[in-house]
């Protein structure tokens, strides 16, 4: 499946579509049946996050130039990932953030009411120290462990 991973400095039309003469797709026609990874997502200029919503709802990009109409999937996963605050050390457990909370409420509001009802789950990561990390005691599941657990999801739900 396709992957496509723009860059938070993406203009409009490098999202959704278009630019100058010749209209060309944009990564959410690109990552068609695939996902469209927003990173650092309240980086992304909001005249671009907006333009998502149009494709997300439907399906397809329209653009409409002087020499006719042209039309570009675009059903995709969207998954977003965005720090809690602009310095990224925000962290119920320790005070490394100093981003005065009105910084950290105009951060967040970068990602609008209307965008963010489509997305349908939202996932909370605490954050984990570098000593966490490296513990020499700390392992996780093997990757055999997991690809079963994923093989029973996926027998499950067919």
């Amino acid at each position: 499946a396709p992957y496509c991973a723009p860059h938070h400095s993406a203009t409009m039309p490098a999202l959704v579509g278009g630019g100058q003469g010749i209209a060309r797709p944009g990564a959410v026609s690109l990552a068609h049946r695939g996902v469209l990874f927003l990173d650092e997502t309240p980086e992304f200029s909001s005249q671009a996050l907006d333009a998502l919503r149009q494709p997300l709802e439907a399906g397809h990009v329209v653009i409409a130039r002087s020499a006719g109409v042209v039309r570009f999937p675009a059903r995709f996963q969207m998954v977003l990932a965005a720090n809690p605050c602009p310095c990224g050390r925000f962290s119920q457990r320790d005070d490394l953030c100093e981003c005065p909370p009105s910084m950290i409420r105009r951060y967040q509001a970068r990602l609008s009411g209307p965008l963010l009802d489509r997305v349908d789950l939202r996932v909370e990561v605490d954050r984990v120290t570098r000593s966490e990390l490296t513990e020499r005691g700390a392992r996780g599941e093997s990757t055999e462990t997991v690809a079963d657990r994923v093989r029973a999801a996926r027998e499950r739900a067919a």
